[in-house]
């Protein structure tokens, strides 16, 4: 018969062996969504919203993705079939960690495009002095609404990451442009469809369901949109 002390050690370790079964092995957790893992959501007025924190930056960033169409740039041309993904203009927030806020407009003309936020280039080496230089492109901004206001030709640039997308090419010293793309919002205030034409392709975006979301947007709030 035993004795009660090991009946009191057999309790005590068929007790540890009932707490091993009872917690899930490494393999048999639920997987945790990382916390730079992106979250996109589709909101009520037709814009999509892509928003994370970018690990090796640590930059966060908000992108606000309105789709367009596609149009022929001659008139009275019948437009070309709509591509699949549609063209897209997208609105990018961000707030890096010495606590600057950008703002930057993104486009694409229609057809696969990647999405995903890239940080600024950061040398590699020390050899490595200066970004990879970009192709530039002049595309032509206009603003169509109740009234009519002279086209801007202005200058977007292609990342390197990204070859399908274009981007509006801030003020700088690699820019000809003299205005950030911030400046143009006050023109789709009262103007809302923008076309923007490159050689023989146009597409139209109406901005109203964008500019709402930009001016809720806390990213683009803090940002002084």
């Amino acid at each position: 018969m035993p004795m009660p002390g090991s009946l009191f050690n057999f309790a005590r370790a068929e007790l540890a062996f009932l707490l091993v079964l009872a917690v899930p092995s490494p393999a048999q957790q639920p997987d945790q969504p990382s916390a730079f893992q992106p979250e996109k959501t589709s909101l009520a007025s037709g814009v999509d919203r892509l928003a994370g924190t970018e690990p090796s930056s640590r930059i966060q960033y908000a992108r606000l993705i309105l789709k367009g169409s596609l149009h022929a740039t001659t008139k009275g041309a019948p437009d070309p079939p709509a591509p699949d993904p549609p063209p897209l203009l997208i609105a990018q927030c961000s707030l890096r960690p010495n606590g600057k806020h950008l703002f930057e407009m993104f486009t694409t003309f229609g057809g696969p495009a990647g999405l995903s936020f890239y940080p600024p280039w950061r040398p590699s080496g020390p050899s490595d002095l200066f970004p990879p230089a970009t192709d530039k492109v002049t595309i032509t901004m206009d603003f169509l609404g109740y009234t009519h206001v002279k086209p801007f030709r202005r200058q977007w640039e292609i990342p390197v990451e990204e070859p399908s997308v274009y981007r509006y090419n801030s003020p700088g010293g690699g820019s000809s442009n003299l205005e950030e793309f911030s400046w143009f919002l006050r023109y789709l205030l009262s103007l809302p469809t923008l076309r923007l034409t490159l050689n023989t392709r146009s597409t139209e975006f109406l901005t109203t369901p964008l500019l709402a979301e930009i001016r809720s947007e806390p990213l683009c709030q803090a940002a002084g949109l």
